[in-house]
């Protein structure tokens, strides 16, 4: 089946490029957030303790994929989330070899630019899944690069709004982060912003209704 609409980013690249335009537009950004945890008092979320130090907040945004079930957890709260484990592979190819997003039973993959491509899948080992790469695909690949991510499954669909009945936390998690991380980013932030609920998150929020 073809999807003309159907297409496909590089998600880390499309990470870099959101965080580099935050930057520029004032955002304080810092990679040394190792052993993070929530400071609370009086119940009240404060902040981020982390190894390089206490970083004070009014809002948290728990925005950590599976790791949110963790940082959530002295507030009280289990977290309905799970991961889904994938494993990512990065290849070398001859440029236009694939030319969309092509989807089968045992894996998806796609150009993410010329002559490199991005291919998942749930399960086996690399040799498996190159193989079935070239039966379906006439041409020489280079594996550049595999790692095995950790997909976060909340339970009935994304999860996103308060944590805390103050505001002081707020969650946000889905599955499909990536093609919904525009929409949830703009209205996440016209929601602390404002403080006015974003109707289209009705049915997000937790306790589920």
């Amino acid at each position: 089946m073809h999807t003309p609409s159907d297409a496909g980013v590089d998600p880390v690249a499309v990470t870099a490029a959101l965080v580099g335009a935050a930057r520029d537009r004032g955002a304080r950004v810092g990679y040394e957030a190792a052993d993070v945890a929530l400071r609370t008092e009086t119940g009240r979320v404060t902040g981020v303790d982390t190894a390089a130090g206490f970083r004070p907040a009014r809002v948290v945004v728990l925005a950590a994929g599976t790791g949110v079930v963790e940082l959530a957890a002295p507030l009280g709260t289990a977290l309905p989330v799970v991961g889904s484990p994938a494993r990512l592979l990065r290849l070398a190819a001859p440029p236009g070899l694939v030319r969309s997003v092509v989807a089968g039973p045992d894996f998806e993959v796609r150009e993410v630019s010329a002559g490199r491509l991005l291919l998942t899948r749930t399960r086996a080992d690399d040799e498996t899944a190159v193989a079935g790469l070239r039966a379906a695909f006439e041409g020489e690949f280079q594996v550049l690069g595999s790692r095995v991510g950790v997909r976060p499954m909340p339970e009935g669909g994304p999860l996103i709004g308060p944590l805390t009945p103050d505001g002081s936390a707020y969650l946000a998690v889905a599955h499909s982060a990536v093609t919904l991380a525009p929409t949830v980013g703009r209205l996440v932030a016209a929601e602390l912003a404002t403080g006015q609920a974003a109707p289209e998150l009705d049915r997000c929020r937790l306790p589920r209704t």
